[in-house]
């Protein structure tokens, strides 16, 4: 016996969501310059790959609540801390509110994106940015 038109369209929605669930393909980008949006609790877009070199990062805070982004470089070995990447630190913004830029300089290697305010992180509100290529 054949599922009735509506439960088929039933698995088929499921079937399109939980494809959609997990790891999304990285946003690459050439341009020296990144713009992201934080909200509860994502970091957009939350895999990015750029280039080595000076890059400028301004944030958007979408949500409701106050947000903000650390960059840090992932620790090497287990029970390490990630350390913050100097000036990479974006002021902590109330809802609609845009940063300055900010500016660094990054080098090859894989760079952690975070909200630092209370328990964000552990919720979800991180990212990765993976620098790789030739310069900018």
């Amino acid at each position: 016996m054949s599922p009735s038109l509506p439960v088929a369209a039933s698995l088929a929605a499921i079937a399109i969501a939980l494809t959609s669930c997990g790891e999304s393909d990285p946003v690459r980008t050439d341009r020296p310059i990144l713009r992201l949006t934080v909200d509860e609790y994502r970091i957009l877009p939350q895999n990015i790959v750029a280039r080595p070199g000076r890059i400028k990062i301004t944030v958007r805070n979408t949500g409701r609540l106050t947000h903000n982004l650390v960059l840090q470089v992932p620790p090497v070995e287990e029970g390490e801390r990630p350390v913050p990447v100097p000036d990479g630190r974006v002021k902590s913004m109330q809802p609609g509110q845009s940063t300055e830029p900010i500016k660094v300089t990054l080098s090859p290697g894989t760079y952690r994106m975070v909200c630092s305010i209370a328990n964000h992180d552990d919720l979800g509100q991180y990212g990765e940015l993976v620098i790789e290529g030739e310069p900018l």
